[in-house]
C-alpha cells in the first residue's frame, strides 16, 4: 500500500513537473529571461563595474599614502655604525625600522577633476547598461511579435485548408450525382494540396520563429516552448504628437542620449586635468626612522651590551618635508596631452552629436512609417471585408454549381491573400506604434 501512494506522489510530481515546463511565457517572462541572460548586458554591467574601481581609486587618491619598511644587515670589514656614526671593525648586524608618509597637498587639481571625470563615466556606464537592455527589448519586441505573426498566419492557413477539404467533400457529391463536372473535383483537390503546402510551410515558419525567439533569450531550443497569445489593441488612434514633439521627448528619456552627454561632459573634465600639469604641486611628507647596531655599547667606562628594544627607542628620528615641483619643460609631454585631450573632446562632441542625428532619423523613419501603416491597415480590413463578400457569393455558387471550379478558386485564393495581407499590414502597424510609443520612454507592455 505504500508503495502505491509513493508511486502516486512520484507520478503527481512529475505530471506536475512536466504542465510547468509545457506553459507558455509570456512576454515579460520572455524580456525578464533574456535581460538576466544577455552576455552584451552582463559585459556592459562588468564594463562599468571597472569604471567604478576607477572612481574609488580617484578617490583614495587624496588620502595620504603610508608605507613602513624594515632591514636586516650583517656587517664584515671596516664599516660605520649606524647608530653612532663611528667606523667599526669587528663584524656585526644592524636593522634598521621606518614608516612615511606622503600627502599630495595640490596638484592643479587634478585629483578633483579626475574624480569628477569618473564619476561621470560610471553614470555613462549606466546608461550603456539601459541602451543595451533597449536593444535587447526590441529585439524581444521583433522575436515576439514574429512568433505571434506566424500563428496567425497558420491559423489562417489551417482554416482554409479545412474549408477547402469541406469543398472537395461537397464536390464529390455534385461529380457523383452528376452535377457538376469531373474537373472541378481535381481542380479543387489540387487545391487542398497547395493548401496542405501553405500549412506545413507555416507551421515550419512558426518553428522558426519559435526557435529565433528562444536564442534571442539565449535558452536551449526546447520542443515544447511557446508564447501567451495576448489580447492586443488593434484600434488605430490619430498620432496625436508631431514629429519634432516625439524626438524633443526621446532626447529626454533614451539613454544613448545621455550616455553620450555625459561621455563629453567626462572628455571636459579630462581636458582640466590634462591642464592641471601646468600648475606647481605641493607636497607634504613626514618619516620616522631608527636602528639597532649589535656592535654599539652602553656606557663609555665600563661599556656593556646595549638591549635591542631600548636601543631602537633610543634611536627614533623624525622629520617632516614639505617640497614644491613647477613644472618648467617637459619635453612637450604636457602640450601633447592637453593636445589629445582637447581632440577627444571635439570627438566625444561629435559622436554625442551624431547619437542625436540617429536618433533624429530613426523617430523620423519609424514616425513615418506608423502613419502609413495605419493607412495600409485600415485600407486592408476594407478590402477584406470586399473580398470576404464576393469571396463567400463566389462560394455559394459553386456550391450550387453555377460557377465553375476555376473562378471559385480565383475569388478562393484572391480571399486567402487578402487574408495574409491584413495580418501582415495588423502586426506591421502594431510593431510601429509598440517602436514609437518606446521612443518616447513608454515600456513596452502586451
Amino acid at each position: 500500500m505504500n508503495k502505491k501512494i509513493v508511486f502516486f506522489i512520484l507520478m503527481f510530481l512529475m505530471l506536475r513537473s512536466a504542465g510547468a515546463q509545457n506553459k507558455p511565457f509570456t512576454f515579460e517572462q520572455c524580456l525578464d529571461t533574456a535581460l538576466q541572460r544577455n552576455i552584451s548586458v552582463n559585459q556592459s554591467r562588468m564594463s562599468n563595474e571597472l569604471n567604478k574601481v576607477s572612481l574609488e581609486q580617484s578617490k583614495a587618491n587624496r588620502i595620504p599614502s603610508v608605507s613602513a619598511n624594515a632591514g636586516e644587515a650583517l656587517n664584515v670589514g671596516k664599516n660605520i655604525d649606524p647608530t653612532t656614526n663611528t667606523f667599526v671593525t669587528e663584524a656585526y648586524h644592524s636593522t634598521n625600522l621606518g614608516i612615511s608618509s606622503s600627502y599630495n597637498l595640490f596638484n592643479g587639481l587634478q585629483n578633483a577633476n579626475t574624480i569628477r571625470q569618473n564619476r561621470l563615466n560610471v553614470e555613462a556606464g549606466q546608461s550603456d547598461i539601459e541602451k543595451v537592455k533597449n536593444d535587447v527589448t526590441l529585439n524581444i519586441t521583433t522575436g515576439y511579435l514574429q512568433v505571434l505573426f506566424a500563428k496567425e498566419i497558420l491559423a489562417a492557413a489551417k482554416s482554409q485548408e479545412e474549408a477547402t477539404a469541406s469543398q472537395v467533400e461537397r464536390t464529390e457529391k455534385m461529380v457523383n450525382a452528376g452535377k457538376s463536372p469531373e474537373s472541378d473535383l481535381l481542380q479543387i483537390k489540387s487545391q487542398l494540396a497547395t493548401d496542405n503546402l501553405s500549412v506545413i510551410t507555416a507551421q515550419n515558419q512558426l518553428d522558426l520563429a519559435r526557435v529565433t525567439l528562444m536564442q534571442l533569450m539565449d535558452i536551449p531550443i526546447a520542443d515544447d516552448f511557446d508564447v501567451v497569445v495576448p489580447l492586443m489593441d488593434e484600434s488605430t488612434p490619430a498620432v496625436l504628437l508631431t514629429n519634432e514633439e516625439i524626438y524633443q521627448k526621446s532626447l529626454t528619456v533614451q539613454p544613448q542620449i545621455t550616455s553620450a552627454s555625459l561621455r563629453t561632459s567626462a572628455s571636459m573634465m579630462a581636458l582640466k586635468v590634462s591642464q592641471g600639469a601646468h600648475w606647481p604641486r605641493v607636497s607634504l611628507g613626514a618619516n620616522m626612522n631608527t636602528n639597532y647596531a649589535s656592535s654599539r655599547k652602553k656606557g663609555s667606562v665600563n661599556p656593556e651590551g646595549y638591549p635591542f628594544f631600548e636601543q631602537i627607542w633610543d634611536n627614533i628620528g623624525q622629520s617632516f618635508s614639505m617640497g614644491i615641483s613647477i613644472p618648467i619643460y617637459s619635453n612637450r609631454q604636457i602640450k601633447s596631452n592637453i593636445d589629445r585631450a582637447k581632440i577627444n573632446l571635439i570627438t566625444t562632441q561629435l559622436s554625442e552629436q551624431n547619437v542625436k542625428n540617429v536618433l533624429r532619423k530613426s523617430v523620423e523613419q519609424t514616425y513615418t512609417d506608423m502613419r502609413a501603416s495605419v493607412k495600409k491597415y485600415d485600407a486592408t480590413k476594407q478590402q477584406v471585408a470586399a473580398v470576404e463578400s464576393v469571396y463567400k457569393n463566389a462560394e455559394k455558387k459553386f456550391t450550387v454549381g453555377v460557377m465553375s471550379a476555376t473562378d471559385f478558386l480565383i475569388q478562393k485564393n484572391n480571399y486567402t491573400q487578402a487574408q495574409s495581407n491584413l495580418i501582415q499590414a495588423k502586426f506591421d502597424f502594431i510593431f510601429k506604434r509598440k517602436i514609437l510609443d518606446f521612443y518616447q520612454g513608454k515600456a513596452i507592455q502586451f
